[in-house]
């Protein structure tokens, strides 16, 4: 940043003209997945809402690595929450080793996908943030479309719980 954006910044920000976006998403989800415990932090910066304060769309994305910083465990979970009532839960689990993805799980909420259920247990919003508990339970199941249609012959039990603080997308 040059001299002359700083101080143009600088001006607009004590004019009131902007504000400074210091806010990121945080929390964390802690899943039992096929009877193992897992918490996995959120990636503040890929998980956000959006919709407004009716009809918001959700959005977390996790993601927790082993004690060297590599091989992560990523999970996605999305869903709508129109008056506050979850609809169109998703979730994607994908685990890495030496950097190459050697499981991919998925799972919605038709009941043939897993019957992936969201209960919300408590929501507020303050300005642009969206603070969120819930739980989530369903079954994870394979898929060589990307979750378009997921087989669930060996399929894996997932359960668990979010806290949550979200910034609004805009």
């Amino acid at each position: 940043m040059s001299f002359k954006t700083a101080t143009l910044s600088a001006t607009l920000l004590a004019a009131g003209f902007v504000s400074p976006s210091f806010a990121e998403s945080t929390g964390d989800l802690t899943l039992t997945i096929a009877g193992e415990e897992q918490v996995v932090p959120l990636w503040g910066t890929q998980s956000d809402w959006s919709g407004g304060e009716n009809w918001p769309s959700i959005s977390l994305y996790a993601r927790s690595f082993n004690d060297k910083g590599e091989d992560p465990l990523v999970i996605t979970l999305s869903f709508d929450a129109a008056g506050w009532k979850p609809s169109q839960s998703e979730m994607r689990l994908s685990r890495y080793k030496d950097g190459e993805a050697v499981l991919k799980l998925f799972a919605n909420e038709d009941e043939e996908d897993g019957a992936l259920s969201v209960t919300l247990d408590s929501h507020e919003v303050d300005g642009a943030m969206l603070r969120l508990t819930g739980s989530v339970e369903g079954m994870l199941g394979t898929s060589d479309n990307y979750g378009r249609d997921i087989n669930l012959s060996d399929g894996v039990p997932v359960e668990g719980t979010f806290a949550v603080a979200l910034e609004e997308l805009k």
